[in-house]
């Protein structure tokens, strides 16, 4: 019982602070810049024309990869193949600075469904 109630408090307190996150990363840009960084995300959308993949945070901050640079390694072909929007990703990338509007620009290093972590 204790394993639970401990479980569900992790996860409460990993959930608050991955909402939060985008809007911290975009105020305090100067000290996760060239960082990986690593949150669990969901796919709103993979543009196929303009190859750009679009994730969201809890809070529906949206943050944009450009796939150019990505496209052709292996993993990005296997994982392009199966991709649904509204389902949750851990999403790696590295920060390179923030735009005219405060949107981060960054570059997407890695994803996967974060299912694949919990099936054994």
């Amino acid at each position: 019982m204790k394993k639970i109630v401990i479980g569900i408090f992790l996860l409460l307190l990993t959930n608050s602070y991955a909402q939060s996150f985008l809007y911290e990363l975009s105020d305090n840009i100067d000290n996760y810049k060239n960082k990986n960084i690593t949150m669990i995300m969901k796919l709103k959308y993979y543009d196929t024309l303009f190859q750009v993949i679009t994730f969201y945070d809890a809070k529906n901050h949206d943050i944009s990869f450009d796939c150019i640079d990505v496209m052709k390694q292996p993993w990005f072909l296997q994982q392009k193949n199966n991709l649904h929007p509204g389902m949750e990703y851990n999403v790696t990338f590295t920060v390179k600075g923030l735009g005219n509007m405060k949107e981060i620009i960054a570059q997407l290093q890695y994803f996967e469904p974060v299912i694949l972590q919990k099936i054994p």
